[in-house]
């Protein structure tokens, strides 16, 4: 395997909910069998339903999930699949030789470590049950990053060197967004994130998780082992400002170079120009022109382009844009899998937000 490797899985409509788990579990035994990928590899495995409440608990006795759990690399989010099913996956397959793997299972989830090529690979999934859950939004996201920055310390790393990615879902981003921005911008200072130094890439978008009474969900990646001028970040300002100018802290786009490519993590991008504002109000057809247009200038930014995308998340505030914005994927991207689901942006303006990441050999 050359290169980091994504999937994205999605069912043929009109099953129900377990025929639909059957298909994507058939769909993920055929790629193992091609040799397309190796289990070993694998770090990321993200399950996208249509109702949380009701799916998770069925999803988990599946062997969908029941044949990869042990592995530690299973999260849910809800955030529902516009393609007519049920649900839908992604999967992410680390590229290099595996070393070995530490599966450790937290009172607010689990975080996988990954050993490959002498790097450690951390994802960590938290999900709050109802019991021990922090009262608010805002102590939830610290709670939540506390939980991960120990995680870290654990292995003699911390979040500020070594936490490259985050994606935070907001069950009421509309009501509830501001919290957590507050939340992260105090960890952020407290742990030496700050406009001077650098953020950490991200998406921060309505979803949630399975209790209903939690508010937020985040998912963590983190890298040990990389030397700091291996990390870089992504600048565009011709197109689109830093997040710090408007109140948020997070980077547009890191590029990771790894021992056998380059790899771009891209976070939620929507039409936004270069003083923050939002561009074409009220058309998610231009704002998605803008949106991958910004995207682009930030790959370019990176010596990456678009042609190294290989999937995209496509967030629409509004489920009636999906048939105009799958034929523009179709027409535009026909060859990239792209993920079409619910979720508000934090922006009541945004229509649609997309995020990606992007691979380039050495």
């Amino acid at each position: 395997m050359e290169n980091c490797r994504f999937y994205v899985l999605q069912p043929e409509a009109g099953q129900t909910l377990l025929q639909q788990a059957d298909d994507l579990l058939r769909q993920m035994e055929n790629l193992l069998k091609a040799g397309e990928c190796s289990l070993d590899a694998l770090l990321q495995m993200r399950i996208y339903v249509t109702d949380a409440a009701n799916q998770c608990a069925d999803l988990r006795a599946h062997r969908l999930v029941t044949d990869f759990s042990g592995l530690g690399v299973v999260s849910f989010v809800e955030q529902p699949p516009l393609g007519g099913g049920k649900l839908a996956v992604l999967l992410w397959f680390v590229a290099g030789k595996v070393e070995g793997r530490e599966v450790r299972q937290l009172p607010d989830g689990q975080c996988v470590r990954l050993t490959v090529d002498g790097l450690d690979y951390l994802f960590q999934t938290v999900r709050w049950t109802g019991e021990g859950m922090p009262e608010t939004p805002e102590l939830q996201t610290k709670q939540a990053f506390c939980s991960h920055e120990a995680q870290l310390r654990s292995l003699g790393l911390n979040l500020k060197d070594h936490c490259q990615r985050t994606w935070i879902y907001v069950r009421d981003v509309d009501n509830q967004y501001a919290e957590v921005v507050k939340a992260r911008n105090e960890v952020f200072g407290q742990c030496g994130l700050t406009p001077e130094a650098h953020f950490i890439a991200s998406t921060g978008i309505g979803g949630a998780s399975e209790c209903v009474n939690a508010s937020v969900a985040i998912d963590f990646f983190s890298v040990g082992g990389l030397p700091a001028e291996a990390v870089s970040y992504l600048h565009a300002l011709d197109y689109l400002n830093p997040t710090h100018e408007y109140g948020v802290a997070f980077e547009r786009g890191t590029r990771l170079s790894l021992p056998r490519e380059q790899l771009y993590l891209i976070s939620g991008t929507a039409s936004i120009d270069h003083t923050g504002a939002c561009v074409h109000r009220g058309d998610v057809l231009t704002q998605a022109g803008r949106l991958f247009l910004n995207i682009e200038k930030l790959l370019q930014s990176g010596g990456a382009s678009l042609a190294d995308v290989p999937y995209f998340v496509v967030y629409l505030r509004d489920v009636a844009d999906k048939a105009a914005v799958s034929r523009y994927l179709r027409l535009r991207f026909p060859d990239v899998p792209c993920l079409v689901v619910s979720g508000r942006v934090c922006r009541p303006e945004w229509l649609i937000e997309v995020e990606c990441m992007a691979v380039k050999a050495c």
